[in-house]
């Protein structure tokens, strides 16, 4: 495909997942942007998973840029190389978003800790995963009748048209399950540690308070509690912000499949937007990670919690997520405050001495 109006947006588009690729670099290269607020848990590294797999994804649609410089795109090595490459990264986007979410959900909903081995199972399997389904479509799904499975696609390189079936499922349903379970699991989560989501007598209820009722939601709550809500307030925004990204270039994939007329601009600003995943990922970290809660000097997440007084629900309302503190964080309180009074002590002697003197 020779280009011709098609040019300046190909550009535009290389430069957009050019802007991903330099601040997933820029994150890795700057230690104070990463997340060693979380050292007892496993966020982090499922987290610097997910920017790879955004670096991947975008360094596939960089590598257009020497479609540009040849004014077309042909098949060929390349060519094949950058539609493995872009599809690679887009499931792999997909699979790492949805395993951060599964495993905050394991551990705030459910209270399973994971371990180092889980955790390098799960890193060796979802990056095999990945490596399996771009492996099976040249190898086992191409066939001499339809052509080759990565190609020219477009403008660019990806799963030829012929293979339209395994675009929706191998990437397309991946993308909308991940968004989708995402935003649910997370969901789950913040109700659960707010207290809205409650366990009573092996059933599961929501419920709610009326306004100004909702003090007791945070009645007695321990520092642990607080920094789990804390946490989820703040993650929750990565599978929203993910969906809301994904919404535009999958209206037009959807539009095309329908027969629906796409113009090229409508193509080229979607999947600017989609190459930005990663730019918005590290943009989000930038902002909150002075709001997420230093875990590295908290009991565990893990830790475990007593059970909790029905005196709320005899009065219609409803109980927090703890009542009463776990015997860890009492302890860590008593500490922090004890650290606080000495600094507070040690300031008042070195004023005095000032004044002396």
């Amino acid at each position: 495909m020779a280009y011709s109006s098609e040019l300046p947006g190909v550009i535009l588009l290389s430069l957009a997942a050019s802007l991903t690729l330099s601040s997933v670099l820029f994150f890795f290269m700057n230690p104070s942007l990463r997340l060693h607020n979380y050292g007892k848990t496993h966020i982090s590294g499922y987290f610097r998973s997910l920017l790879l797999a955004n670096a991947l994804q975008a360094f596939g649609t960089v590598l257009t840029l020497k479609w540009a410089t040849e004014g077309g795109v042909s098949d060929g090595a390349f060519c094949t190389a950058q539609g493995a490459i872009k599809q690679a990264g887009n499931i792999s986007t997909a699979l790492w978003s949805f395993v951060l979410a599964l495993h905050l959900f394991m551990l705030l909903f459910l209270r399973i800790q994971s371990t180092k081995t889980g955790f390098w199972v799960t890193i060796v399997g979802g990056w095999g995963l990945v490596v399996l389904i771009i492996v099976i479509g040249p190898t086992a799904i191409q066939t001499p009748t339809r052509g080759p499975y990565f190609g020219v696609s477009g403008a660019w390189c990806w799963i030829t048209s012929n293979y339209s079936q395994e675009q929706i499922l191998l990437e397309y349903l991946l993308e909308y399950l991940s968004a989708g379970f995402g935003i649910i699991l997370y969901t789950f989560v913040l109700l659960r540690m707010r207290g809205n989501l409650v366990r009573e007598e092996g059933k599961w209820s929501l419920r709610f308070l009326p306004p100004g009722e909702t003090w007791q939601l945070s009645l007695r709550r321990d520092i642990i509690d607080y920094s789990m809500v804390h946490a989820v307030e703040q993650m929750i925004w990565y599978p929203v912000v993910y969906s809301l990204i994904l919404t535009p270039i999958s209206i037009a994939r959807l539009s095309s499949f329908a027969g629906v007329h796409v113009p090229f601009w409508a193509t080229i600003l979607t999947d600017m937007i989609f190459n930005l995943t990663g730019f918005a990922n590290v943009l989000l970290l930038a902002a909150t990670r002075k709001l997420l809660p230093d875990t590295s000097e908290l009991p565990t997440f893990a830790t475990a919690r007593k059970d909790m007084r029905k005196s709320l629900f005899n009065a219609g309302g409803i109980r927090p997520f703890t009542l009463e503190r776990s015997d860890s964080a009492e302890q860590f309180n008593v500490q922090r405050l004890a650290r606080i009074e000495s600094t507070h002590s040690s300031r008042r002697s070195s004023l005095e001495s000032m004044e002396k003197a």
